[in-house]
């Protein structure tokens, strides 16, 4: 009896076990039903939102250029043929090899980093659309780029509207050519005559006659400058460059001599440092800055003015140069306009200018890798600085062989 009562005791004991796995299993399979459901309605969610890009969407075998994942705008079809992203897009047989343009994924393994590029694909209709691919690289536990994910946007018409522009800026340059060779002789021609007038026969004119031909005289010269720095300001930027190690000690040489006349006239000290290092640039366009800051400064600066320091120092990436003066300075709040076209900073009453020499050091400096700005001088006037890259990058631009730098 004690062991049938035993038995029965295990009898029980092992069906309650088995309704408790019962339970769990029952519990399990709800939280599979509901993780499917889940599941698919993630899936359904991605696809939909896969559908609502209206650009090409594409994920990428990265070892077979196999598109595994695409929604509908990449006009594919059927996947099962596993087609690759430069036979659709392409028409190629083989990947891009670099020579019309980069290849996305070709990129992506070798920088493991999203990049962007442009390039021409075809449409469903075999029509050529130019295209800005975006591609962004997904990775396995090792950091294997193993996929990537990609997505065109048609620039088509965006290059289009580029080379509108293009176009038009050339005919703007063309005409502004012409117009200022039209009016140069004819204004060359006022001034001459009206200084001759004046010279021959200023003792028969009036007061307001001689003023009259002194305000024409003055008039013409400013047109003449200006349509001169119109030309300056385009060729800046429409010239390429000529890199090549400078001596800048020689060239603030050049433009003191120039200047020399006026800083003793005025009494002003010319400050700069013993050494400045060799510096990769375009000799002509550097002469430029030099001349047009200290033109600004003796014009502007008043006639409290003192003193012109040129300075200098350097950044692992740049040269910096510095044009100072103790003038009158500008006011903080017209520091950056100063630098656009036809700006004229300071009191500007009374002074020949064309508001572009400032400009045209600015475009100067961006054409060198660099930039151009100003701020207050310490305790008054004026400080440039000018920042030139230590290795500019200009499409276009012309290298002489380099000397080794005294840096």
């Amino acid at each position: 009896m004690e062991k049938a009562g035993k038995s029965r005791a295990e009898l029980a004991e092992a069906l309650k076990e088995a309704q408790e796995k019962i339970t769990a299993l029952e519990s399990l399979e709800t939280r599979c039903q509901l993780a499917e459901t889940e599941l698919r309605q993630q899936n359904a969610f991605f696809h939909h939102m896969l559908e609502s890009l209206t650009h090409p969407f594409y994920v990428l075998d990265a070892k077979t250029y196999e598109i595994i994942l695409a929604n509908s705008a990449a006009r594919l079809g059927d996947l099962s043929t596993k087609p690759t992203c430069y036979a659709l897009t392409h028409r190629r047989q083989t990947p891009c090899d670099g020579t019309e343009h980069l290849c996305p994924l070709q990129e992506v393994k070798r920088t493991k980093k999203p990049v962007t590029v442009e390039h021409l694909h075809f449409d469903i209709n075999g029509n050529p659309r130019q295209v800005e691919v975006h591609a962004y690289p997904i990775f396995d536990a090792q950091g294997n780029v193993v996929q990537m994910i990609e997505y065109s946007l048609d620039i088509s018409e965006r290059k289009r509207l580029e080379q509108e522009v293009r176009d038009y800026a050339e005919k703007i340059k063309h005409f502004t050519y012409s117009v200022s060779h039209d009016l140069k002789n004819p204004l060359i021609a006022i001034n001459g005559l009206t200084n001759l007038l004046l010279k021959k026969y200023r003792d028969r004119l009036d007061e307001p006659g001689q003023l009259l031909c002194d305000q024409i005289s003055k008039e013409s010269r400013q047109a003449l400058l200006l349509i001169e720095e119109i030309n300056t300001f385009i060729k800046t930027k429409e010239t390429p460059f000529t890199f090549e190690p400078l001596d800048i000690k020689g060239i603030l040489a050049q433009v003191r001599g120039e200047v020399q006349t006026a800083l003793s006239s005025q009494r002003i000290e010319w400050l700069e440092p013993e050494a400045i290092p060799t510096v990769q640039a375009d000799r002509l366009s550097v002469l430029r800055v030099f001349r047009n800051l200290v033109d600004n400064a003796l014009k502007y600066g008043g006639p409290e003015m003192h003193r012109i320091v040129i300075g200098y120092e350097e950044t692992p990436e740049a040269h910096i140069f510095t044009v100072s003066d103790d003038g009158v300075g500008v006011p903080a709040e017209q520091l950056e306009a100063i630098f656009e076209a036809f700006q004229r900073g300071r009191s500007a009453s009374g002074q020949e200018g064309s508001g572009l020499g400032l400009a045209i050091v600015q475009e100067i400096a961006q054409k060198h890798g660099g930039k151009a700005w100003a701020e207050p001088g310490k305790p008054c006037g004026l400080t440039f600085h000018v920042a030139l890259a230590k290795k500019p990058v200009r499409t276009g631009a012309q290298h002489l062989p380099t000397t080794p730098s005294r840096e």
